[in-house]
């Protein structure tokens, strides 16, 4: 279908010399010297021109319109590319950054758009993961204030992420960023508030919306402090305009905030269920091929993978085959799977499989030399745990996975857990409830061979489950549960015994030296500054060691009214009004992985609900950056509430909320 009202070509006025030489066609641009193929799709081609004396590197985006709505947009006079080139055109004119325009050639089969090759800049997400700490939080207050100046110059992108987003430069101060793709947009009409909701939310979800809400709580900040400055919409800040490092930003408000992230993670949800159901009822690109695994059958969307192992699991038609879909979807894995359809009617489904590599949790802690080495036997429950930790970040569930369908193996960088794909069920959002279930499923695990303390160093270490203390049903299945673990006949360990400094002179040379063990992550101090600090401070705890003269565990903490010089003090003084401040933590190498730890953040929790107090608060080191510690605090019920630089260094700024009954 061709359409008389398409002209043949239109040329930006300023940049009509830079095609010259340079054929309009498709055909002839494919064989013209020097140019690559950087994309090739069914409806779409990107080609990289290379640059002449008269020229800069350009590109060249070939459409062809192949569905029948598009066809007939394309009929009218607006195809993909006579809309993106009508786009760029305004954008620039508006002073949005995109690439510059050069040319549009139309076609009877498809049309072209030619306009600037960004020289060295890469997609925005790659860009990202090169930043940590303070950087990343620059970089993504960048991204917020360039999304202002989008909107303040009229581009309202329908298809707007951060994969459309391109950004060059060394950190976040010479970033500069362009959006691209700009064939489903609208530019110079400006942009209705609920289209910069829209927008806003778009780059929530492709950040990781309540996956990453760090990451989206410094995009908003950047957000809010530009769209104020630009005039554009002054809801989303509240207090006064802040900068670090050159960079504007502004506190958002709480309510926008979590609407943001609440719609993105809904529409994120929907966007993997949609994925998953597509890839359930076979999707595109089926393949056919007939194979001998246990007679004659036929195979749909054949794996690679499972088509090149040596061995193959015949398992139940669609759990795990759903499995598969859920980690494509959610981890973009390869498949490991195949559906296949056995006998000539075509009727009876299997799913074949690579067999699991490892070996299963259950068959590991039978073993009795696993269950004798204690520092193997907490290295695996720990990789269980984070690995069940991590899809229940992502909202799946596993659905009777227990110690049997658990598969582990030992790799040059520790042990690496797996369930079975069959377990697993996406669910978007998991309740407490879930969540707690699928945790007691590893109870099996407990035998007369594993002690107390390891049965609730179990649930105690996954990182939900300070949430879960919210939850009475929770807390009642868990109590049952801890007896059952617990009644079975089993040698204790010693019992940990947090008590407060009673002779703080005596004390203070075996604290001393404890403490310095851990410098640089604790402050060094002579053995003066450090009893002044310890007379200071609102509350010590220690643990005792095997002898009465030794201490393997040291708790500080000041209250606000406390006088300490310390920034990082000054800092949540400034920011929150009744806290607990853990100075330090410290324990003894020879007394790790017992639970001091844990104990000693349960005696300051009572502590200081107590008193009333409504957090506790401690700040963990970013460079170097200590991901032990930030991993304990977060499963201790920890989150991040800002990141600070008070000596040189940068920390994160953590806090824990303490929910008092009525």
């Amino acid at each position: 279908m061709d359409s008389p009202f398409i002209s043949n070509e239109e040329s930006h006025p300023r940049r009509i010399g830079w095609l010259d030489g340079v054929p309009r066609d498709q055909q002839a641009l494919l064989q013209f010297p020097g140019v690559e193929i950087l994309q090739s799709e069914s409806q779409r081609m990107v080609l990289r021109i290379p640059p002449s004396p008269a020229r800069p590197t350009l590109i060249a985006k070939i459409h062809q319109e192949r569905d029948l709505a598009a066809r007939c947009r394309r009929f009218f006079g607006w195809g993909r590319a006579r809309l993106e080139w009508h786009n760029l055109t305004l954008a620039e004119a508006g002073g949005a950054a995109v690439p510059r325009p050069v040319a549009l050639a139309c076609h009877r089969d498809h049309d072209i758009v030619f306009f600037d090759y960004l020289l060295d800049t890469e997609h925005f997400p790659q860009f990202l993961e090169r930043f940590d700490g303070v950087e990343r939080v620059a970089m993504l207050r960048v991204l917020g204030n360039w999304l202002a100046g989008i909107v303040r110059a009229g581009v309202d992108a329908h298809d707007i992420h951060t994969g459309n987003i391109l950004v060059r430069g060394y950190d976040a101060e010479t970033a500069s960023l362009w959006l691209i793709d700009l064939h489903d947009a609208k530019v110079g009409f400006g942009v209705a508030p609920h289209r910069r909701v829209a927008m806003v939310r778009q780059i929530a979800r492709a950040l990781g919306a309540a996956r990453a809400g760090h990451d989206v709580l410094h995009f908003l900040q950047g957000w809010a402090h530009g769209a104020r400055a630009k005039g554009i919409d002054g809801s989303w800040a509240v207090g006064p305009d802040r900068e670090t490092s050159g960079i504007g930003w502004a506190d958002v408000v709480e309510d926008r905030h979590d609407e943001t992230l609440h719609a993105a993670e809904r529409a994120e949800i929907r966007r993997r269920r949609r994925h998953i159901s597509r890839a359930l009822r076979g999707g595109t690109g089926t393949h056919h091929q007939r194979v001998k695994v246990d007679g004659e059958v036929q195979v749909r969307r054949r794996s690679p993978a499972a088509s090149s192992h040596p061995e193959y699991s015949v398992g139940e038609p669609r759990a795990a085959w759903f499995g598969d879909r859920v980690l494509q979807t959610v981890w973009h894995d390869k498949p490991r799977s195949a559906l296949f359809i056995e006998g000539a009617s075509g009727v009876s489904e299997r799913v074949v499989e690579p067999v699991v590599a490892g070996t299963t949790l259950a068959t590991l802690l039978r073993d009795p030399a696993t269950v004798a080495d204690r520092v193997q036997l907490a290295s695996i429950i720990d990789t269980v745990i984070e690995t069940m930790a991590r899809y229940h970040h992502e909202g799946i569930q596993l659905e009777g996975a227990t110690p049997e369908q658990w598969f582990i193996e030992k790799g040059r960088h520790g042990y690496q857990a797996q369930p079975d794909l069959a377990c697993l069920r996406y669910r978007g959002t998991l309740t407490a409830g879930t969540r707690l279930a699928d945790l007691l499923q590893l109870g099996a695990i407990f035998d007369g061979t594993v002690t107390p303390t390891d049965r609730l160093r179990v649930l105690r270490s996954h990182p939900e489950f300070a949430s879960l203390s919210h939850h009475r049903s929770a807390l009642r299945s868990l109590a049952t549960h801890l007896g059952d673990l617990f009644a079975t006949s089993t040698p204790s360990e010693p019992p940990i015994r947090v008590q407060p400094v009673a002779d703080l002179q005596q004390a203070c040379s075996r604290l001393h030296l404890l403490n310095q063990e851990h410098v640089p992550e604790l402050g060094g101090l002579d053995e003066e500054s450090f009893e002044s600090l310890l007379r200071n401070a609102s509350m010590v705890r220690m643990v005792e060691g095997e002898s009465a003269d030794s201490a393997v565990a040291l708790m500080v903490v000041m209250l606000p009214d406390d006088r300490y010089d310390s920034p990082n003090f000054r800092w949540f003084r400034r920011h929150f009004d009744d806290f607990a401040y853990v100075d330090r933590i410290a324990t003894a190498a020879s007394a790790r992985r017992r639970g001091i730890g844990s104990a000693l953040y349960a005696v300051l929790e009572a502590w200081a609900r107590n008193r009333g107090l409504t957090s506790i608060v401690c700040e963990v080191n970013l460079q170097p950056r200590n991901q032990g510690s930030i991993d304990f605090h977060h499963a201790c019920g920890f989150r991040e509430v800002g990141q600070y630089i008070g000596r040189g260094k940068p920390v994160m700024m953590m806090q824990k909320r303490l929910f008092h009954s009525e």
